[in-house]
């Protein structure tokens, strides 16, 4: 360990422009939670921590951050930011402007989903001078190595970057078994100021047992983020991770942010056994699961998977008609929804089922009419039990993320090409409006959100009356 280290600044930006219930940790209006942990960040921090100062600031929590990151960012080596395709590139874009007029030698890294499908036009950006592609691990702990010996990046894999005026694309880096990586370094960050309020408890922590996606969505960035691979950590080193998250700072719930948990059942049963034979007295929420896999699982594994902890899957139903699900490549049939309602009741694990409207090239007013009904046939089945505070749903609009397939389809249906990074930044992630989407149903989809029962606080019956007034409205559009 060297004496004098030097100093790495990682920076995660504002998600959204305007905070929203910060101060109790709650959601977006989408029940989508703010407080985050910067997990990208650790990730990439555990690399070098042995030989540099890492310092991390997440927008969310931290205070005066950009004062803040000016005056760390003297006689630092570099500045990291991560950034999503949201309002997260515009407050680091805000950061890394400031960091450059004060420190114009200073080396700035993106990384992240953005970066990674569009690194090109994130270098064009004047405040950028290398984007770190895909998984980063690695590649991070490489360029900061060069960085400090003032070294060239032409040999590093996974990174683009500026060189004299060009900008170089370096082939991309093979994706790793994160198995070889150290432990996510939680001690890294405030752990306490991360911690939520969830349904399950008071003490809710972020955590991630596997890396990627082995699934081809259109819609989605993540099969071009990680190329379509899947990496998960051995249910030992999961099991032992939570235990000692869960001792070190009292967590007794634990949300866990894969992009699909249960894609080796196998490995699942694995993690789950050890869980029932430790019994940690945790319990895991919003645990990503694809609905066809939930579909077909044996009713074993997810007796197993309730017994172990598992208390709330998410799923991304993404829609109730059956030609927008064909037009995503979602690789699922609507009558799949009752079946993973169905079997969510049966083995008392809750739901959170996410939607979206508005795919281009399919009827709009079949898939609201579709989606409206297929969610109301869930809040019914869980209404009719007195069990709606054990559902939830997400509504949201489609987003038409760059390079995507379903981006180069919005563009033949009139979506607007954003060419800067800039206009990507001003891009609402949640209510976004596309073209092709009459503003009529726009309207009466946000409505109909904001009358769902954990946002509007209505009982069963009240819902089912505003159900019917709204699917009367929709009628005669």
């Amino acid at each position: 360990m060297r004496a004098n280290k030097r100093t790495i600044i990682l920076f995660n930006p504002m998600p959204v422009k305007h905070p929203v219930a910060i101060p109790n940790k709650q959601t977006t209006s989408l029940q989508v939670p703010l407080v985050n942990v910067p997990l990208s960040l650790l990730a990439i921090a555990r690399m070098v921590r042995d030989d540099f100062d890492v310092k991390i600031i997440n927008a969310v929590v931290d205070n005066d951050y950009k004062e803040n990151i000016l005056d760390m960012c003297e006689n630092a080596l570099c500045l990291g930011v991560s950034s999503m395709t949201c309002y997260q590139i515009t407050d680091g874009i805000d950061v890394s402007s400031a960091v450059k007029e004060r420190y114009p030698a200073l080396p700035v890294i993106w990384g992240g989903y953005h970066p990674s499908t569009e690194p090109i036009q994130t270098l064009t950006n004047p405040y950028i001078d290398i984007v770190i592609r895909g998984q980063g691990e690695l590649t991070f702990r490489d360029v900061v190595e060069k960085i400090n010996n003032n070294d060239p990046l032409d040999d590093v894999p996974g990174v683009s970057y500026k060189d004299v005026g060009r900008i170089i694309s370096n082939p991309d880096r093979k994706f790793e078994n994160i198995n070889v990586f150290p432990p996510v370094p939680y001690d890294m960050i405030n752990v306490e100021s991360h911690i939520k309020g969830y349904k399950f408890g008071k003490r809710c922590l972020d955590y991630y047992a596997s890396q990627g996606c082995d699934s081809g969505c259109d819609f989605c960035s993540e099969p071009l983020f990680c190329k379509k691979h899947w990496s998960g950590l051995s249910p030992e080193t999961v099991v032992s991770q939570l235990e000692y998250l869960a001792k070190t700072y009292n967590i007794d719930t634990f949300m866990i942010r894969d992009s699909d948990f249960f894609l080796n059942v196998r490995r699942v049963k694995g993690i789950c056994e050890l869980l029932i034979r430790k019994n940690p007295a945790i319990r895991l929420t919003s645990v990503n699961a694809r609905m066809e896999h939930i579909a077909r699982i044996d009713d074993d594994i997810l007796a197993l998977a309730r017994k172990a902890g598992i208390c709330e899957l998410f799923i991304g139903i993404e829609s109730g008609f059956q030609n927008a699900l064909d037009v995503m490549n979602k690789g699922a049939k609507v009558s799949q929804i009752k079946i993973c309602t169905d079997r969510c009741i049966k083995h008392d694990i809750d739901i959170r089922g996410s939607f979206m409207v508005g795919i281009p090239g399919v009827d709009a007013r079949e898939e609201v009419r579709s989606t409206f009904n297929e969610i109301h046939k869930m809040i019914c089945v869980y209404g009719e039990q007195d069990r709606l505070a054990h559902m939830d749903i997400l509504l949201s609009f489609f987003t038409p993320y760059p390079h995507t397939s379903l981006y180069d389809i919005s563009l033949k249906y009139g979506l607007k090409p954003m060419n800067t990074l800039e206009e990507w930044g001003n891009f609402d992630q949640f209510d976004f409006k596309a073209p092709w989407f009459p503003q009529e149903y726009f309207d009466l989809v946000r409505e109909f959100r904001a009358g769902l029962p954990w946002n509007s606080g209505c009982g069963y019956k009240d819902w089912c009356e505003f159900y019917r007034n709204i699917m009367g409205r929709l009628e005669d559009i």
